[in-house]
């Protein structure tokens, strides 16, 4: 375990010197912001994270849900944090910057992580009979997704031109364990999420696009947070 753990925390020092960003501000959000969405935002080689707290960074690097971030010290689910990082080039991809992304959590975080295979208890999102009822989106359409509450604490989230991905990930945080994808969907969709609160009235939305979750137990890959320490001062 111990050689696994230090091949892991090499391979992210290898990264360090092919992949990072050419300039990167960390910065603590004091007082925490409320309950709020965090995304990967990356525009014309610009990344942008707004008050995203340690586990949450680390899901958006890796591309793996935050419920599958395990370990990490204790102020992984608590402190906050601002990233505003800018690549070489204007042309870099998502997953170059996802890349220099974990360059910046092994330099500034002093972070070390390694994977497993675990048996959890997980959904797994499919087709329900009668097939999905996303609606394809228009090539020329930008995407995006908004987010608003009601007045009885209902939730609304409209998705345009996403993946599905986006969708099991929100799922995944709202039900707090790891979601499955094994639709077949592969495209980009526009869908309309509507829950009353979170938990088992979520199936019942997502029943409303044509797709179904069952709850069973499976093998799991998870992100072990071996160390981590608060960020470096820019």
């Amino acid at each position: 375990m111990v050689r696994m753990r230090a091949l892991w925390f090499a391979a992210l020092a290898v990264t360090a010197q092919a992949s990072s960003f050419e300039v990167a501000s960390v910065k603590p959000v004091i007082p925490p912001a409320g309950p709020h969405v965090v995304s990967l935002n990356v525009n014309h080689g610009r990344l942008n994270i707004e008050a995203a707290e340690l586990r949450q960074i680390v899901g958006l690097a890796f591309a793996i849900q935050r419920v599958r971030v395990l370990g990490g010290p204790s102020w992984a689910d608590s402190d906050q944090f601002d990233i505003v990082a800018k690549a070489e080039s204007p042309d870099a991809t998502r997953d170059e910057v996802r890349s220099m992304l974990q360059t910046l959590l092994a330099e500034r975080f002093h972070m070390a992580v390694h994977r497993e295979t675990k048996q959890l208890p997980a959904y797994t999102l499919l087709l329900a009979k009668g097939g999905s009822k996303l609606k394809q989106a228009s090539p020329d359409s930008k995407s995006g997704m908004t987010d608003s509450s009601g007045p009885n604490g209902e939730q609304r989230m409209v998705f345009v031109s996403t993946p599905v991905r986006v969708l099991v990930n929100l799922l995944a945080n709202a039900l707090g364990s790891p979601v499955v994808d094994r639709t077949g969907l592969d495209g980009l969709y526009d869908y309309t999420l509507e829950w009353p609160d979170a938990g088992s009235s979520l199936f019942t939305s997502v029943d409303q696009l044509g797709l179904k979750l069952e709850a069973k137990k499976e093998p799991v890959e998870v992100l072990v947070i071996d160390r981590a320490e608060h960020p470096s001062a820019n």
